[in-house]
């Protein structure tokens, strides 16, 4: 079933769960269903983030190396702050903006 968010359809998810996982530093299966819901929500925050930057075509073959490491660390960071304990979040988005900068459209203010 393809993910709509804000301008683009992404038919599948832009980093394999097994890549996510990885980078989560979990080996099992017992948290799959966790992790997916997790990563969901962080792919859609950084399409969303990236707005009309972001490309329909994107595979997890052919999305930019930074958007899908992006996407790895807000994932990271929703995953270890559920809303128990509420870090903040300053220097994960910090991390998003230098990543994603050059993909991102410039706007006027």
């Amino acid at each position: 079933m393809p993910l709509t968010f804000s301008w683009v359809t992404i038919a599948t998810p832009l980093v394999p769960l097994a890549d996510v996982k990885t980078f989560l530093r979990i080996s099992d299966t017992d948290h799959d269903a966790d992790v997916s819901r997790v990563f969901d929500g962080a792919q859609e925050t950084i399409l969303a983030y990236l707005g009309a930057a972001g490309d329909a075509t994107w595979t997890d073959t052919t999305v930019p190396r930074a958007v899908a490491h992006a996407i790895l660390l807000l994932t990271g960071h929703y995953y270890e702050h559920r809303g128990d304990d509420l870090a903040p979040d300053a220097a994960v988005w910090t991390a998003i903006a230098n990543l994603l900068g050059r993909h991102r459209d410039p706007t006027l203010g």
